[in-house]
């Protein structure tokens, strides 16, 4: 990995800002901020997914370190408690580096050195941190526990412990409460200690209106002397009660990471994108699936259709994009995707229509005709569905689609009002309705099936009436014409297969650069509209207004330079120019997350980021427009298109 995900806090603030991430393939993770210093009720280094990739559960908080020396006690952890940051273990803190695995180095008053390293087993619920200490003393490692759901801090409950005794001066404790979990070391003697560390607080969730509070429980703790060069493990698993291999593991995690960095000759940067791209795969049963974002979200089938093109198809893992495909198809239920695949809901118009656009893209990368030969029948399926009536839709009898309040992307609800309901015919969705047509006749060609295309010319003749010849743009909805500025229209502009002409693209291009374009996205409402929201900020309640009122979406990046580019004919100059433009996203400029980009920023500046730490589609289409458009990597993108 490269030197520059590598971080020197200066104060306790500073370091409080910035999150690291790293994941097992589940939907587990663990994750904190580069202090050490849990400032979410999501963070924690073992958050368990019980039933992959859901039911992630909050196990081990955290691992508090001491040093005991002739110089004195030395703490490593840090605390936020009313009032005060307690123990002020982040004074100690050299540097945080996001290596293959995020890796913490501690120096102290006496020249005591520790590094810690982090890491999660692939396909287990299971991490392993490392210690390496250079020094002498007792060094003691308190372990913070808990048993709840991630998403509220709450009380852990009442666990009963059973001791493991190990070969090699190393033991631990089996823990047992809403599930059962191992800690344990391979060199480190385990001693109960029962305690409570009660009124930690979580600052992110306090400004973010939640349940901010919570108190931890100690079983115990690991002691170990040391005497000049140490290197010891803990782990903590509910698939594993010894720590055998940790060491073995740990390279075999750092080998898969490199490999996740692909071919050297392509930007740097890329692949640094790429190896924060796979955080979000997932199993699902016996498929696979993409996690919408870290810390909360679940596998949601339109963000899943956006970003796959992004994280698996412009890093090569055809196999892997054939799998999630293949587990959505798999999902359908009478011409629908699901929206939230982990709650089962179908309340959404458009992950069918982006499901086209996926297979479509996954065909002009890999080739691979077989796989569509297998979807076409639920792709026929689905445009049979939209042709008529969903449960949220129907289809008009100038062959736009008509959807319900809150079914495309933009659907926040506050007190059981939709915030951006767009009811009626929705310019994005009638075009990538369109967009679906033309990849089903491109699909019968390539398949020798039969194809009716009338209704995609009705489609792109009825689509004119979202031209708004006044503004030079679209109107965001019809009949009831919507004149409000968003950049929805972007996306209408960027497909393969788009009912605009040229002219109308250069103006929805020029209109979006005009009043939307920021340095990390496209806000979603235009400053000059009355109803826009500038601050994504407060209680659940303020921050969904604000959602789709104004705030930046840095997936929008994405459509945006497609579209651009499309405006320009895929010239040099306006190549140099789309380079620039997504340079900050491409930098990590004003992330949270280390190495990965997050879900929303402020519509206002200094576009402050917020939301979810890591988005896949805000990762995923700045990795498909980089690749595709800035540096037009993939030839094999004009198959099939016009």
């Amino acid at each position: 990995m490269n030197g520059d995900l590598s971080f020197h806090p200066k104060s306790y603030q500073e370091g409080a800002k910035r999150e690291w991430l790293t994941t097992n393939g589940l939907g587990g993770y663990a994750s904190s901020t580069i202090l050490g210093a849990n400032t979410r009720s999501y963070h924690g280094l073992l958050v368990a997914a019980l039933n992959p990739p859901t039911e992630r559960t909050l196990l081990l908080s955290s691992l508090d370190e001491e040093l005991i020396s002739e110089s004195g006690h030395c703490h490593l952890a840090c605390h936020q408690y009313p009032g005060a940051i307690y123990p002020e273990g982040f004074r100690h803190l050299e540097q945080f580096r996001q290596d293959s695995t995020p890796t913490f180095l501690y120096r102290t008053e006496d020249g005591t050195v520790v590094e810690k390293k982090v890491f999660m087993v692939q396909g287990e619920n299971t991490t392993i941190v490392n210690y390496r200490v250079e020094g002498r003393g007792l060094f003691r490692v308190v372990p913070l526990v808990n048993c709840r759901s991630f998403h509220v801090a709450s009380r852990a409950p009442q666990m009963d412990q059973v001791r493991i005794d190990l070969g090699g001066g190393g033991s631990g404790v089996r823990l047992q409460s809403c599930c059962d979990f191992a800690l344990v070391s391979d060199k480190a003697g385990y001693v109960k200690e029962e305690l409570w560390y009660n009124n930690l607080e979580y600052e992110a969730e306090r400004q973010r209106g939640l349940a901010w509070k919570d108190d931890s429980f100690s079983p115990g703790r690991f002691e170990i002397e040391v005497n000049g060069h140490l290197s010891f493990n803990i782990v903590a698993s509910i698939d594993r009660s010894s720590p055998e291999w940790a060491e073995e593991l740990m390279r075999r995690e750092e080998n898969r990471v490199k490999g996740l960095l692909g071919n050297k000759r392509r930007d740097s940067r890329f692949r640094r994108l790429a190896v924060g791209a796979d955080q979000f795969l997932v199993k699902r049963r016996e498929g696979r699936s993409i996690i919408a974002g870290y810390h909360w979200f679940n596998d949601w089938g339109r963000d899943a259709m956006i970003s796959l093109p992004g994280l698996l198809l412009t890093t090569r893992r055809f196999d892997d994009a054939r799998v999630v495909l293949t587990t959505f198809a798999g999902a359908m239920k009478g011409g629908l995707l699901p929206n939230d695949f982990g709650a089962q809901g179908y309340n959404t118009i458009d992950a069918a229509l982006w499901f086209f656009w996926a297979v479509h893209k996954y065909w002009t990368y890999s080739g691979d005709s077989d796989l569509v030969r297998d979807l076409f029948p639920s792709l026929r399926a689905m445009v049979d569905r939209y042709s008529r009536e969903t449960p949220g839709s129907f289809s008009d009898e100038d062959g736009l689609i008509v959807s319900k309040p809150g079914l495309t992307w933009m659907d926040a609800k506050v007190g059981g009002e939709f915030v951006t309901p767009r009811a009626g015919k929705a310019c994005e969705i009638n075009a990538l309705w369109y967009n679906a047509l033309l990849v089903m006749e491109v699909f019968s060609g390539e398949l020798g099936e039969e194809w009716d295309g009338e209704l995609a010319e009705k489609v792109c003749e009825s689509y004119e009436k979202f031209w708004n010849s006044e503004s030079g743009c679209l109107f965001d909805l019809v009949d009831e014409m919507d004149v409000a500025i968003r950049p929805n229209q972007v996306i209408a502009a960027s497909l393969p297969f788009t009912p605009l002409d040229p002219d109308q693209i250069r103006g929805i291009v020029a209109t979006a650069t005009e009043e939307l374009l920021t340095s990390y996205g496209l806000r979603t409402l235009s400053p000059e509209d009355p109803a826009y929201l500038g601050r994504y900020e407060g209680e659940p309640a303020e921050r969904d207004r604000a959602y789709h009122q104004g705030t930046v979406w840095p997936w929008l990046m994405g459509p945006y330079i497609t579209a651009r580019l499309k405006a320009s004919r895929h010239t040099k100059k306006s190549r140099d120019e789309a380079r620039e433009i997504i340079r900050p996203l491409m930098d990590l400029d004003g992330q949270i997350g280390v190495g990965t980009i997050c879900e929303v920023f402020d519509g206002d500046e200094p576009h402050r980021p917020g939301g979810c730490i890591s988005q896949a589609w805000s990762l995923g289409e700045v990795m498909r427009a980089w690749s595709e458009d800035v540096m037009m990597g993939t030839s094999r993108l004009k198959r099939g298109s016009v």
